[in-house]
């Protein structure tokens, strides 16, 4: 298989990790103005990374098979699914038993796993209507 450039493709996933990159950001802003665990820099890579492997799903899901046809061998978003299950498991690390009457760190877990989220919706392209 020959690698070939089509700069539309390339804007489009540079549009989209840009995107996500901002809703990164924004989440990321606001923790770090309240002074929570999960600041700028988490947001960002999970929601960048989330949207980046989720691209590379969809896009290995359509280019791999080698042939012109409609072909698709492998589900588009299988990598995707398992983003979801990696950023539990991320989300449950911070999640603390301090007293047998307190928990803290849910809001911090879902943070997380909203920033992921949000990087697999704008990498599987629902930022914008068609």
């Amino acid at each position: 298989m020959e690698w070939t450039f089509d700069p539309q493709s390339e804007l489009q996933i540079l549009i989209k990790l840009g995107i996500s990159a901002l809703l990164g950001l924004i989440i990321g802003l606001e923790r770090e103005m309240k002074r929570k665990p999960v600041g700028l820099k988490t947001s960002l890579v999970i929601s960048i990374v989330s949207c980046l492997l989720t691209i590379v799903s969809m896009e290995s899901a359509y280019k791999f098979p080698g042939s012109d046809d409609v072909n698709i061998t492998m589900d588009p978003l299988r990598l995707a699914a398992q983003i979801v299950s990696g950023v539990g498991f991320i989300g449950a690390g911070v999640i603390l038993r301090r007293d047998n009457n307190s928990i803290s760190g849910l809001t911090t877990a879902a943070i997380i796993w909203g920033a992921a989220g949000i990087g697999i919706a704008v990498g599987a392209g629902f930022f914008s209507r068609p």
